[in-house]
């Protein structure tokens, strides 16, 4: 099984997440999670994605005659047995709603994972995402960001045989969506890593890093739209 390809690593991200991957299958995933970055990043997209999600929904109580029906079509009339069968079965039920709400907004939003940056792969502090047509970043803050003293952290893409292209400043809270230019989308898609340097506030005033570079990491989803 080829485990680099996106959309598989994207179905067993969420069946692991959901708890429908079992077995062998899962424990095979597990192991992938510890030496794969990108199997990583799935799994905790799933996890962050998934819970927002969880929190929006208002719970909604069904009817006494609609529970009914539903035990009576399943389970027949064996009354001892209906209470915890009937619980089951609308577990299952919720759980595939809450599958498919999340799907359908998956399939709206069509982001992918840039990047993770952060000092080490325990400490993330953005992850960098990216609909498939790589017109625009949305910029998540997913960990504590200190900010520096009359600094700002600047994004650069890292063009293989090119010079670094600024991608923006990062914001140190919340979530930002940004445009990118051509010459942006061209830079990010001949890059295999990402850069963060420390800058005056407002970004680099020369258009390169004038400051520390601070964090470099790998690209997970550099293709072209």
């Amino acid at each position: 099984m080829t485990y680099e390809r996106p959309e598989l690593l994207e179905r067993l991200a969420a069946e692991y997440v959901l708890g429908t991957l079992r077995g062998g299958a899962r424990r095979r995933f597990e192991r992938l999670c510890g030496v794969s970055a990108a199997a990583r990043v799935r799994v905790h997209r799933w996890e962050d994605d998934l819970g927002i999600l969880s929190a929006r929904l208002a719970p909604v109580q069904p009817a006494a005659r609609v529970w009914a029906g539903i035990g009576r079509r399943l389970f027949g009339a064996q009354p001892a047995r209906r209470s915890a069968r009937l619980a089951l079965a609308a577990a299952v039920v919720g759980l595939a709603l809450l599958v498919g709400l999340f799907v359908r907004e998956q399939q709206r939003t069509h982001l992918e994972t840039l990047a993770v940056l952060g000092p080490d792969a325990a400490h993330a502090q953005w992850r960098i995402e990216r609909p498939h047509e790589l017109t625009s970043l949305t910029i998540r803050t997913v960990g504590p960001v200190a900010p520096g003293a009359g600094k700002a952290y600047e994004l650069w893409a890292l063009p293989t045989g090119g010079r670094p292209v600024s991608l923006g400043v990062l914001p140190v809270g919340g979530t930002l969506e940004r445009a990118l230019s051509g010459a942006q989308r061209t830079a990010l898609a001949a890059s295999d890593k990402l850069a963060v340097s420390l800058e005056p506030p407002g970004g680099s005033p020369t258009g390169a890093p004038t400051g520390p570079i601070v964090i470099v990491v790998d690209v997970i989803a550099a293709r072209a739209g």
